[in-house]
């Protein structure tokens, strides 16, 4: 399934809002250092302060939950709900056709008069991008999900949260409609997907991205709103989006993102022979350096004649095989350095360069574009 109909149809749910307890609620977070400030405010008619900060730890294991697809959309996918623990809350995470934003905040309100910490809601503010190989439309999902609230949040509380969206220049961008305001009866709020498009020349190809701001308001004029989320100050920019007319058909992908050729376990011979060219120190293999794609096809041919010379004996049914492949940065000619071959059947060898034909095709792989080879 395309990333851009997981995003069209995704669910997210989260575990339910705790019971608001009846004591004074003592937690700490990024917003206590703030009342020194509440006697000033209190003089100039704010009863309340409604205080927004990020949360420093994420609050134990992500509550969305992998469902079933037979009993529902697909949700999320699994890399973004759950990103690993040694990478930056903060920041985006890429995959070829997708980027994901997860932050976690705490939404406080306090009285101004007492200083006490009337309640408070933790969310997950989830931002996903998402794109096809076969178009040149983006799509956008934010979503605020719930964890668990304490203490007293009543409805005169309510904080909205907005996302404006504007796009550098060849992109337009779509409008995320009405705000998201907590608390509210749910324990999640999710957008549409907002589509945004982008403009490439015809044989060309743009690189764009979209900033977004997000806007927190709150309706009452007695209560004070003090912003310190997202951890980032002001309008935050999705990763560097590349569209392309220079393919077949038209389409956008992350290009700092590298795919993977796999696959090649059904061509026995020629994935033995990637082995053990990797083991032996050429590039391409997952984790390593990465081979780049090569485009010109004068040049791939003298990488193929140096590697895999016509005067050299080919056995009946056989073929030479090549590694780094011909079409890469890191052939036998273009590099001018290492390279290994081998006969291998001559099916096996068109097999897999049907493969890596369909990854450049399906992962919109240009010229010095990375990515790795796995073999098994």
């Amino acid at each position: 399934m395309s990333v851009l109909l997981l995003c069209a149809s995704m669910t997210v749910s989260a575990q339910s809002a705790g019971a608001h307890a009846t004591t004074t609620v003592t937690t700490q977070t990024g917003c206590d250092h703030i009342r020194d400030r509440f006697p000033s405010l209190a003089r100039q008619g704010k009863r309340k302060v409604l205080c927004v900060a990020p949360v420093a730890q994420r609050p134990g294991r992500s509550v969305l939950s992998s469902t079933s697809v037979a009993d529902d959309p697909p949700p999320l996918p699994g890399w973004c709900i759950d990103p690993p623990d040694d990478q930056s809350k903060s920041a985006w995470k890429t995959r070829r056709f997708a980027a994901c934003l997860i932050n976690y905040a705490t939404v406080s309100v306090y009285d101004t008069t007492t200083g006490l910490l009337l309640g408070r809601t933790t969310v997950n503010y989830i931002h996903f991008i998402g794109m096809f190989y076969d178009s040149l439309e983006l799509t956008d999902v934010f979503a605020i999900v719930r964890f668990f609230s304490e203490g007293e949040l009543l409805p005169d509380d309510a904080i909205s949260f907005r996302l404006v969206a504007s796009c550098s220049v060849g992109c337009t961008a779509g409008d995320f409609g009405p705000a998201i305001t907590l608390p509210d009866s749910s324990t999640q709020s999710l957008t549409p997907p907002v589509p945004h498009l982008v403009n490439v020349p015809q044989g060309g190809e743009r690189t764009v991205h979209t900033t977004y701001e997000l806007q927190l308001t709150h309706p009452g004029g007695d209560t004070e709103v003090i912003n310190y989320f997202p951890p980032t100050q002001g309008p935050y920019p999705s990763p560097d989006i590349r569209c392309d007319r220079i393919l077949s058909g038209a389409g956008c992908v992350i290009p700092s993102f590298a795919p993977t050729l796999n696959g090649l376990a059904d061509y026995p011979a020629v994935s033995a022979h990637i082995r053990t060219a990797q083991a032996g120190g050429l590039p391409g293999a997952p984790g390593t350096t990465p081979l780049h794609r090569l485009a010109d096809a004068a040049k791939a041919k003298k990488n193929r004649d140096l590697a895999c010379p016509d005067s050299l004996p080919r056995p009946p049914g056989q073929t030479c095989d090549e590694y780094p492949m011909a079409r890469t940065w890191e052939g036998a000619w273009t590099s001018g350095g290492a390279f290994s071959r081998a006969m291998v059947p001559e099916a096996e060898n068109e097999g897999a360069g049907g493969k890596f034909g369909a990854l450049v095709r399906y992962q919109r792989l240009l010229d010095r574009d990375a990515f790795w080879v796995d073999p098994n």
